[in-house]
């Protein structure tokens, strides 16, 4: 087991808590109703900037009321850090209520969205496209994922003759550390599933804080508070995380994905 148990800051939101009601939003198995989730990995155009993506996502926007869209919150990511292999510009992260808001949101681009489509593609070239599925063990602040403003992210793998049903306990065990050690941080698991078939990894961690503030603070607390004892105790050897990645994100259209 790597740091990135215990050390929220170093595991986009994305966001991802220490109130009862914020554990209200997860099941019985301590996962949460599993969502869709969308990432993908872009680079600008010669010359072009977040300045030139702004009036396309207003366009994109426009294009997903004018459809009655709801059910679909999505943020941009711009690495903060990150190793030499993340040479891209900006992740865009997408999420649904549920898979049929998914599938409903994925038609309506696919026909009708091809003006909007070509508006995005004069500025930033985005040639991964993955999805995934998303279990979350604990709630950002009360229930706001649209406040989440730094996301990170490592990819973990399960040890051999390790279950996930033995992940899942740790992980509800966790989570409940978390709260009562005073962390709003939001917690994930993100299962691979569409667009990968490469990866070396069982499901990516994804930590989510409000601010790079509450970041340095859970970091802190983590560090120097007695969260490295207890993450052996409870993990023990079940998985390995890699390094990982932080990114500094913008919410640009939210919804309540989770009732």
């Amino acid at each position: 087991m790597k740091m990135q148990h215990w050390i929220p800051a170093c595991a986009v939101a994305t966001s991802l808590l220490a109130s009862a009601a914020s554990f209200s939003q997860v099941t019985e198995d301590g996962m949460g109703k599993i969502l869709p989730v969308e990432l993908y990995v872009c680079q600008f155009m010669d010359g072009k900037g977040h300045g030139d993506l702004e009036p396309v996502v207003a366009q994109w926007n426009a294009f997903m009321d004018e459809h009655d869209v709801n059910g679909y919150a999505a943020w941009l990511l711009t690495p903060y850090y990150r190793g030499a292999e993340q040479n891209f510009d900006v992740l865009w992260m997408g999420a649904a209520t549920d898979g049929n808001a998914m599938g409903r949101g994925a038609h309506h681009w696919i026909t009708e969205g091809g003006e909007v489509a070509a508006a995005f593609a004069e500025v930033m070239d985005c040639p991964v496209h993955l999805g995934l599925a998303s279990a979350m063990y604990k709630a950002p602040p009360k229930g706001n994922t649209s406040g989440l403003q730094v996301i990170s992210m490592s990819d973990c793998k399960m040890n051999e003759g390790t279950r996930y049903s033995d992940v899942r306990s740790a992980e509800v065990e966790w989570a409940q550390h978390l709260s009562d050690a005073g962390s709003d941080a939001a917690y994930y698991h993100w299962f691979p599933d569409f667009g990968g078939g490469d990866q070396d990894f069982d499901y990516k961690l994804v930590y989510g804080y409000t601010d790079l503030k509450r970041m340095g603070s859970n970091w802190e607390m983590m560090a120097n508070g007695g969260g490295r004892t207890k993450s052996k105790e409870i993990f023990g050897d079940l998985d390995e995380c890699d390094d990982s990645r932080v990114y500094v994100g913008k919410s640009i259209r939210s919804t309540k994905l989770r009732k």
